[in-house]
């Protein structure tokens, strides 16, 4: 059989490496291993509960009640592993009351940005009708400013109790049906015409 190039090269590294763990073998004497190892074997035949050696079942007594304390942690140290990693699982009623809360949050962010609008479109009406509640006494009038004093003073109640309880709905209805009134009052001052009296 011949060998190929390979083969070959395999064979001449396992030569180099058996002559070389050849070279590395060293032998010397030892007279008093076997002695020191029969006389510990006397030892423990005459004294079979040494306190320096546990006999043979002590030691498999131990190692059974290591397991059996291993056992009994181990599945109460992955529950408060993964209790602790994962922690307690919200039941469906609190998942559902966040998601109310966020879409209560979104609705009342929508409402907070058109209550906003609304007032600059009041406030811009105000700025309009000023020059008529500056204009002299009329009944209809001076009707009409105490109106609006009255409303704006609901108003200003209306916001404080907002602010202590933002997600109020009857409130918010309230001050809506307040704000609608102030504009009706804002447009009956801005069609006020002194001479048709």
């Amino acid at each position: 059989m011949t060998l190929s190039g390979s083969e070959r090269e395999q064979e001449e590294r396992d030569e180099e490496l058996s002559a070389a763990a050849r070279s590395l073998h060293h032998e010397w004497d030892s007279p008093g291993l076997w002695a020191s190892i029969e006389a510990g074997m006397r030892d423990l035949d005459a004294n079979p509960h040494d306190a320096s050696t546990p006999p043979t079942f002590a030691r498999w007594q131990s190692l059974a009640a290591a397991a059996v304390i291993a056992l009994t942690l181990a599945p109460t140290s992955w529950l408060g592993w993964r209790w602790f990693m994962l922690g307690p699982k919200p039941d469906a009623a609190a998942v559902e009351e966040r998601r109310q809360r966020l879409l209560s949050e979104d609705a009342l962010a929508a409402i907070e940005r058109s209550e906003t609008q609304y007032i600059q479109a009041i406030d811009e009406l105000t700025r309009v009708v000023a020059p008529r509640l500056d204009m002299p006494d009329s009944p209809l009038l001076v009707n009409l400013r105490e109106r609006l004093e009255i409303i704006d003073a609901a108003i200003t109640e209306y916001r404080a109790e907002i602010a202590r309880n933002r997600f109020n709905a009857h409130l918010r209805r309230q001050l809506l049906w307040i704000y609608q009134e102030k504009r009706h009052t804002l447009e009956q001052i801005q069609e006020y015409a002194p001479d048709a009296l």
